[in-house]
């Protein structure tokens, strides 16, 4: 699982007291404002699996594009790809597909393994192999058969490489080229080194990965989903005639709406078009119950990218999810296996993410951080009782204090 593992030796001798203080976790608004995918375990990706916006993993990411269209999110102290280790996929032919980071950089607490940084910092708590690394990269173990452009920091040693920009190398070098100057520790041994010596990076790289470990991603997503399901409806109804569903949302005061689709959600998710009437909502819940589904549903009038940045659905019992549609809206799952074969106008928040479409940036425009469930009568009943004993045994005290 990820974990904050470049060492301080190096970090003292590469970058000297540049290093960032501790980064604010993240509330749950803010995580699905400024993530698109979060995986509580593993990715895996297609070559068509692409996640536009920022993605973290706690585990490996296997396969995929990230970082596309980071312009259009909001801003971050996240790397556009976070994870515990990176690698290319191999598809049952054998055949190999690079990872690929397009913006924002990439943040691993293990190894990169056929990867192509294309732009922004890449921080590495283990190895690098066969990668191309186009910005300035911090490599806590060892590189070989790779490309750094931009300048390295390598903890371990260096082989079959080319670095441009210079090196700080802690171990040897060995049948490489370093242009623009080096500091290698270790024996150096068919290595080409051009320029003066290499004056460090800057301490960009540091901003990333203190926000890497900063937020507790399963705990907040996890009492975000438990929260949300027990919220009650505002009264928001769904019409079902043949194959179409349409939802109307009824507001509370705060704009925010709620369904409650446990009744409904076998049937629910078997439709072949979703209707949306969300009436101004700033808000929207789509609670259900439903543990298992493949969704073919059409968004009509381009419904998906309407709504994508305003609604939830909260599939808080879910195992295992396929999204077969072009989908609008946050999808939340965070028990739940999720695989997406059609594109997804929103982000994807799941135990674990089989990508095979893209997830495209939908920031979350709405606020969920002053949600919580109404209390059943008889509860507030028995919490106001509490408050009543607890009044006239605390006004006891201060009486015999006061005696005293």
């Amino acid at each position: 699982m990820l974990r904050t593992s470049l060492t301080a030796a190096i970090l003292s001798a590469a970058f000297g007291t540049q290093v960032a203080a501790a980064a604010e976790p993240l509330t749950a608004t803010q995580v699905l404002n400024q993530m698109n995918a979060v995986s509580l375990t593993t990715i895996t990706a297609t070559s068509g699996g692409h996640v536009h916006g920022r993605t973290w993993a706690a585990g490996s990411v296997t396969g995929g594009e990230y970082g596309n269209q980071l312009g259009k999110a909001p801003a971050s102290d996240y790397a556009g790809l976070t994870a515990a280790s990176v690698k290319g996929a191999t598809d049952a032919w054998g055949n190999t597909s690079r990872v690929t980071v397009n913006r924002g950089g990439v943040v691993t607490s293990g190894s990169l393994n056929g990867v192509t940084v294309n732009e922004g910092t890449s921080v590495v708590g283990g190895d690098v192999a066969n990668s191309t690394l186009n910005r300035a990269s911090q490599v806590a173990g060892s590189a070989a058969n790779s490309t750094f452009n931009g300048g390295a920091t390598i903890g371990g040693s260096l082989a079959n490489s080319n670095v441009n920009g210079g090196a700080w190398v802690g171990g040897s070098a060995s049948n490489s080229n370093i242009n623009g100057g080096a500091t290698v520790l270790g024996a150096v041994a068919n290595t080409n080194t051009n320029g003066g010596a290499f004056k460090g990076l800057t301490a960009d790289f540091a901003t990333a990965s203190a926000a890497a470990t900063s937020t507790d991603f399963a705990g907040v997503l996890g009492g975000l989903s438990n929260t949300l399901a027990q919220l009650k409806s505002t009264g928001s109804t769904v019409d079902i005639s043949g194959s179409k569903a349409t939802f109307t949302a009824q507001l509370d005061g705060n704009g925010v709406a709620v369904f409650d689709l446990t009744g409904i959600d076998d049937t629910l998710f078997a439709l072949n078009e979703f209707q949306f009437n969300l009436n101004g909502a700033s808000t929207v819940i789509m609670n259900t119950d439903i543990t298992g589904a493949s969704i073919h549903a059409n968004f009509l009038g381009g419904s998906a990218q309407g709504i994508g940045s305003q609604v939830i659905w909260n599939f808080y019992d879910a195992t295992n999810l396929t999204i077969a549609t072009q989908f609008g809206g946050a999808v939340l799952a965070t028990d739940a296996l999720v695989t997406n074969t059609r594109d997804i106008e929103g982000g994807l928040f799941a135990r674990a993410l089989d990508l095979q479409a893209q997830v495209h940036v939908q920031p979350f425009t709405g606020n969920v951080d002053a949600l919580s469930p109404v209390p059943e009568p008889s509860t507030v009943a028995m919490v106001m009782a509490g408050l009543a004993v607890l009044g006239v045994g605390g006004l006891r005290r201060r009486e015999e204090s006061f005696r005293a």
